[in-house]
């Protein structure tokens, strides 16, 4: 692929600010699909392109226009990963997962289902086309890794890229399906086959239990009782204040476990890595020279996020003038 590279963060179904971004960044449409002039540089899409936006269907032939074109990699987000789990029957392919509730992989709970309304409206009326989406979803990759640079939703871990090339899975479409996604479901290693770690990993990211009697609520109002980690900080002799990434969500300076200090984390001499998932608020910017995160908050319930971008040519050292974004409602 070319080395220069526009790494695109979390869409969410909101169309209009894409093609609003491909366009300012130099892409054009040439036969049905997004491309830059001379093939130049290529679109890294870092995940979560359904659900809360009201322009999932739009958004989803985008990418895959895209992808198809040879003009773009789309990856595999968690909101990808869960409509997959959300639509299939437990147990289907062999793997029983006796730990999941209900009769699919994902509970069909009130507020499990309300992530996917936007999704299914989107397809209403056109059951073929959501079943196809669903197909190209399968085939999206956890993670992309070069001599230069890193890529996947949430965090890339060095033990899991491991785990999975040992096992030769790249995406879901690398073997049985059934078995595959009840394996990524497999929380508590029901089966030894289990690939639930390494999966949560790269889609979801590490979280830390909170101690005893903390709580919080986050953007969508729901009681949280963990936090998500700054996987790229040394944990060593760090407090729970410093470890958290919730942003908007300031947390006392607990000490956290052993079990969490002594965790493997992104170090400073590690090539790029570039993700998405975690709903940063403000402008853009690095959050150290070879971590970048794109997610801001496009589909936030504030209204006054961004889709933002990060256009790379191989340079180790990141540059934060590099970051070019649309706020959140522009359009054509």
């Amino acid at each position: 692929m070319n080395t220069s590279i526009d790494f695109i963060g979390d869409i969410h179904g909101h169309y209009d600010e894409l093609v609003v971004l491909l366009k300012k960044l130099g892409y054009e449409e040439r036969g049905g699909a997004y491309r830059y002039p001379g093939d130049a540089r290529t679109v890294v899409f870092l995940g979560d392109y359904i659900d809360r936006g009201s322009q999932v269907r739009e958004t989803v032939n985008l990418v895959r226009a895209m992808r198809d074109a040879g003009s773009a990699v789309a990856l595999m987000g968690n909101h990808e990963f869960n409509a997959l789990s959300f639509w299939h029957e437990n147990g289907v392919g062999g793997h029983y997962i006796h730990a999941i509730r209900g009769g699919y992989l994902r509970e069909h709970a009130f507020n499990k289902v309300a992530i996917h309304v936007k999704t299914v409206e989107s397809y209403r009326g056109r059951k073929a086309e959501f079943l196809e989406m669903l197909d190209f979803l399968k085939t999206l990759p956890f993670y992309l890794e070069t001599e230069t640079f890193r890529a996947q939703h949430a965090c890339f871990d060095l033990k899991s890229a491991e785990a999975l090339k040992a096992a030769g899975i790249r995406s879901f479409a690398d073997g049985n399906f059934d078995e595959l996604i009840a394996r990524a479901n497999d929380q508590y290693h029901e089966y030894a086959d289990s690939i639930f770690d390494p999966i949560n990993l790269f889609l979801k990211g590490p979280e830390m239990s909170l101690p005893e009697g903390l709580t919080f609520r986050d953007g969508e109002g729901v009681l949280r009782k963990r936090t998500r980690i700054r996987w790229w900080m040394d944990p060593k002799n760090a407090n729970l204040q410093q470890l958290s990434f919730q942003p908007g969500v300031e947390l006392p300076p607990c000490e956290v476990s052993s079990e969490v200090q002594e965790r493997d984390f992104y170090g400073e001499n590690e090539r790029p890595v570039f993700f998405g998932h975690y709903w940063l608020l403000g402008l853009p910017e690095l959050i150290r020279n070879n971590v970048c995160c794109l997610d801001y908050s496009v589909a936030g319930y504030r209204g006054d996020g961004r889709l933002a971008a990060y256009r790379f040519d191989d340079e180790q050292k990141l540059d934060a003038k590099k970051f070019v974004w649309v706020d959140v409602g522009t359009v054509q």
